[in-house]
């Protein structure tokens, strides 16, 4: 089995090679998920703007019906008025009558109003179709965009993660952990030493340190100023 620092010197030649096709990308994927968003939202929008057309519409089918059962209630109601034996019986049929009344003028309303709702419906529901098929044009874009690019890297890509996966499965848990945690403040987690200095942020390395570094393989050691994990320079990578 490899030494440690030769198990993280090419992890990290791999993760470098990871990030520059990772790179090449550029802001591709983030805009095909943003635009992935704005047809969701647009598409949203627009179904609700449908549903209230299909609402009205219904409305519009039914309305005469709805006003038939009104009228017949209204003539059911008024027949029995004559037929109470008290006034609270009287009140409370005159109550029901006028809640009709208010029901039927509210309909009547609503029917003489329906054709300008109708119309205002369709504009914005014909906005936002547009507004949709625009972005979802501009998405299809951008996804057969990245598709082309990303084609000629699918191959490597797989191939790199399944190194990367198989070398992890190698490196003891605890220096592995440190390598991830380090990588989340520098991209380049482990490097080479260079002229007796890191070559992540060039400063010097003391001399006792760099013989240390050399000598002893299976130990992990950190720049004293950035925290990276520093390897012997001619130490081979992939």
């Amino acid at each position: 089995m490899q030494p440690l620092m030769a198990q993280l010197a090419e992890l990290a030649a791999i993760d470098t090679h990871l990030d520059e096709l990772h790179e090449d990308l550029g802001d591709l994927p983030k805009e095909v998920k943003d635009c992935e968003r704005t047809v969701k939202t647009r598409t949203a929008l627009a179904e609700e703007t449908q549903q209230l057309l299909n609402e009205l519409l219904a409305f519009r089918a039914n309305a005469h019906i709805m006003l038939q059962e009104i009228k017949d209630k209204e003539a059911q109601y008024t027949e029995q008025q004559f037929q109470v034996r008290n006034n609270r019986e009287f009140d409370a049929i005159t109550k029901e009558i006028e809640n009709l009344r208010e029901e039927r003028n509210r309909i009547n309303e609503e029917q003489r109003t329906s054709s300008v709702k109708e119309e205002n419906i369709l504009q914005i529901l014909s906005q936002q179709k547009q507004d949709l098929a625009d972005a979802q044009e501009i998405l299809n874009d951008k996804e057969k965009e990245l598709e082309d690019l990303s084609s000629g890297h699918n191959n490597e890509l797989k191939s790199l993660m399944s190194q990367r996966v198989e070398l992890a499965k190698t490196i003891d848990i605890g220096p592995l952990a440190d390598y991830e945690r380090i990588r989340t403040f520098h991209t380049e987690a482990a490097v080479p030493l260079r002229k007796n200095c890191c070559s992540g942020c060039f400063s010097a390395v003391p001399a006792q340190k760099i013989v240390e570094i050399r000598n002893n393989l299976s130990k992990m050691f950190l720049c004293e100023h950035c925290g990276r994990i520093l390897f012997p320079e001619d130490m081979k990578q992939v």
